[in-house]
């Protein structure tokens, strides 16, 4: 096991091999690169930056500087009543943003000892 960043490995076993319908995990991060764009905390999925699907999957919104510029307030959607993502309800569940970004708290925190590696380069062999 590397010891030069945090593992946040999470078994999973019981899920898999069909022993537990509930996975161990209560929390999941989605980067686009380095940059986070959203978190999944229990059944809701909560966007940073402004996502739209497509036929090859979420991608950012586009349009003049889209990818850059900053939300007024994060997209919420609870993706195990609505796995489309089609109804943004954080004007009715807003309180799921302070468990979500604790989450995000959690991950910034583990930054300062275990900083993220450079992206590899995939041009030099």
């Amino acid at each position: 096991m590397p010891t030069d960043r945090p593992i946040d490995g999470v078994d999973q076993t019981d899920v898999l091999l069909g022993k537990s319908k509930t996975g161990h995990r209560e929390s999941l991060l989605s980067f686009i690169g380095g940059e986070l764009v959203a978190v999944r905390w229990q059944q809701w999925r909560v966007y940073f930056t402004d996502m739209h699907p497509t036929g090859i999957g979420p991608q950012r919104q586009p349009g003049l500087f889209s990818t850059n510029a900053p939300m007024a307030y994060a997209k919420i959607y609870n993706i195990q009543m609505d796995p489309h993502e089609d109804l943004n309800v954080a004007g009715l569940f807003a309180w799921v943003g302070g468990p979500a970004l604790k989450v995000v708290e959690e991950y910034k925190e583990t930054l300062k000892k275990y900083p993220n590696p450079p992206a590899s380069n995939i041009t030099k062999f």
